[in-house]
């Protein structure tokens, strides 16, 4: 659809809370066009799974997929010579023999092995104790199903005793390389972590996920102190400048030093000296970049505390990622079933290779064009759903944020803000997530593509074409990057302004170029505070984790807590992760709807609170000052010119004057 109009509507100026705008549905043919796309995934879906029959695209079966492969490389239960054998079962080197069933008990004078000696043991079973030695047959042990494979359910070790009794009578011998080669440490680390992780359970997820909630929330709480924002990130630039200077002057000390040694050649000492003037440089650069920024960084610091407030206000907005995560995993459910039924369509090859004078065989399949079509298309629609929950989820948290922001009374504010976002994304502005997901997974496709095709041009060992492939995707990958920053930006102006996708990325692209320094500010404290956050909320809550378990949990049962503790500390850092991804949307929400508020509103009807006012304030007064300090010192440099011309005048009027008199 078109962008908005606002003929009959509140007009964007009018001092109004932003919920009781009246919106219009944007960009619906796309929403409509995604629908489409998902009706056309599940038809190829059907095809391939044989509900629609279609001669263009054969069907698959996923259990070819899991199937095990023999020695020979023939796919069991498949391929036309092992039709009727579907189950593998494992010789001593765990290749792979095709049977009919896996054996249910221990039978140490049957054998499984090779097809062509497969009679020959049959006959005199005493010939097989040989051939296990050369890993050509196995003697039956009781097995469970697991894939179509014949997994051991015994323990192997006695198995083999037992076996070598039974081939020691036969005048046989069965040496200890003639069972399957197992891992115990291996798996006795895996059988205990497992049994920590499922003792300790209530520990691991209470903290992991519980507590990590609670701490993230905590060090939002934290930001909204007086002086403690100033305070950190100050001293973290104050530190970097530092830190500059000080290695910058012991790299030149440390060349004066190696000058007078007579050890360190002149290379070394030039080296070092290049260096600290490159220190030196970059101090001087950093030190003016912080000059012309220190306004912003104010502006920065008050826009974080406002957008802690606002996620603390609305603590359920932690239960988007949840119900985005639920989306996906519904989305995936579907969707892989097809790509499987899609992957197993192919026809089986078996292709072999030789490598140090060894023979291995493999399989491959091979697709019909119309399958590798398929393929792509379905990667397709997973790029633009995957990118249209997360688009749809952004628009949320943008609308929860800027209808805080553009509400006077902000303690009515609540929980009850996220459920009308929620509505208002639903009802309006699905069809401009939809957009700007298309052009995501468009790029995504396309070099989805390239990667194919690169990888086809290094086996033919065209190297001008992987160099064109490889700076055409380096292309596309920052093209990706850049349509996803103005995407979050354009979803921020649909929020506040329910403009469409076309006309907010217009209007986001210019609103960044006009306050590119801001913009640059509140990135650089932000990005400062999330990566702190994602630090703190994990460390902290594993410390707490580790006192818990180790001083508060009965040890009775458990073998080890360093496991349990690192998937405690994996869960926290999600969680923590989760929240950062929140408040940075949140951030960017609140200062374009601060830069909205500053450009809409005059000051008396603002919305912006006391604190902000007072920081937009002190960075418009320090602005107008410097700008009235360059004219000033340009009318100066006028006048002066000016008088200068009107001497030099005055002087040639009286040279002309006196050569008169004379």
């Amino acid at each position: 659809m078109a962008s908005v109009t606002h003929e009959d509507d509140v007009k964007e100026t009018d001092v109004v809370d932003m919920r009781e705008r009246k919106r219009r549905c944007t960009d619906v043919i796309f929403f409509f066009g995604l629908i489409a796309a998902w009706f056309c995934m599940t038809i190829v879906g059907f095809i391939v799974c044989g509900v629609i029959k279609d001669k263009s695209l054969p069907s698959g079966d996923p259990a070819k997929l899991s199937s095990p492969v023999d020695y020979l490389g023939h796919t069991c239960g498949y391929h036309s010579s092992v039709e009727n054998k579907p189950y593998g079962y494992y010789m001593a080197n765990t290749a792979v023999v095709c049977v009919k069933d896996c054996p249910s008990e221990n039978d140490y004078t049957k054998f499984f092995c090779h097809y062509d000696l497969q009679s020959d043991v049959d006959g005199s079973y005493y010939k097989g104790y040989t051939y296990v030695e050369t890993f050509s047959c196995m003697y039956k042990i009781k097995t469970k199903v697991f894939f179509n494979r014949c997994v051991p359910d015994t323990n192997v070790q006695n198995a083999l005793n037992e076996a070598k009794k039974y081939a020691s009578a036969t005048n046989e011998t069965l040496s200890d390389s003639s069972s399957y080669a197992t891992s115990n440490d291996s798996m006795s680390w895996f059988n205990t972590f497992i049994a920590d992780v499922c003792y300790l359970r209530g520990y691991i997820f209470g903290f992991g996920i519980g507590i990590a909630t609670a701490v993230s929330f905590l060090y939002l709480y934290l930001l909204r102190i007086p002086g403690l924002l100033f305070t950190a990130i100050w001293s973290v630039i104050i530190s970097i400048m530092v830190l500059l200077f000080v290695g910058s002057w012991l790299l030149w000390s440390l060349a004066n030093t190696w000058s007078t040694d007579g050890v360190h050649g002149k290379n070394e000492i030039i080296t070092m000296r290049v260096f600290a003037y490159f220190g030196i440089i970059m101090t001087v650069l950093y030190v003016c970049v912080i000059v012309v920024l220190r306004s912003r960084i104010q502006l920065a610091i008050g826009v974080v505390k406002q957008a802690s407030r606002a996620m603390t206000a609305m603590p359920s907005v932690i239960l988007l990622p949840i119900i985005q995560t639920f989306g996906v995993t519904c989305f995936l459910a579907v969707w892989v079933v097809y790509v499987f039924y899609l992957a197993s369509s192919g026809e089986i090859v078996t292709e072999t290779t030789t490598k140090a004078g060894i023979s291995y065989s493999y399989r491959t399949y091979a697709y019909t064009k119309n399958s590798k079509y398929a393929f792509l298309y379905l990667l397709f629609c997973w790029f633009w759903t995957s990118e249209f929950i997360i688009a749809a989820g952004q628009l949320i948290i943008a609308l929860s944020f800027a209808s805080w922001y553009f509400t006077r009374d902000k303690s009515t504010v609540g929980n009850t803000n996220v459920i009308w976002a929620f509505r208002t994304t639903a009802r309006y502005h699905l069809g401009t997530a939809a957009f700007g997901s298309l052009i995501i997974a468009i790029i995504k496709t396309i070099r989805a593509v390239l990667a194919y095709i690169e990888r086809k041009a290094k086996k033919s060992g065209n190297k001008i074409a992987q160099y064109i492939i490889c700076i055409i995707s380096c292309c596309l990958w920052c093209l990706e990057k850049c349509m996803k920053f103005l995407n979050k930006h354009a979803y921020i102006l649909t929020a506040i302004y329910a403009y469409s996708f076309c006309k907010a990325c217009r209007r986001a692209f210019f609103l960044l170029l006009r306050n590119i320094l801001r913009v640059a500010a509140v990135n650089m404290v932000a990005s400062f505070l999330l990566m702190i956050g994602k630090l703190f909320a994990p460390v902290f809550t594993t410390f707490l984790c580790y006192l818990a378990v180790a001083y508060g949990a009965p040890q009775v049962g458990t073998t080890g807590i360093i496991a349990p503790l690192i998937l405690c500390f994996v869960l926290a850092y999600w969680i923590s992760g989760m929240f950062s991804e929140m408040f940075g949307m949140g951030i960017e929400t609140i200062l374009f709807s601060f830069i909205a508020d500053e450009e809409m509103y005059k000051v008396e009807d603002r919305f912006a609170e006391a604190e902000l006012m007072s920081t937009l304030q002190k960075t418009a007064q320090a602005h107008k000052a410097s700008k009235a300090g360059t004219k000033v010192h340009q009318v100066h440099i006028t006048a002066s010119k000016e008088s200068e011309g009107e001497s030099t005048e005055a002087a040639k009027v009286q040279s002309q004057s006196g050569d008169l008199v004379f």
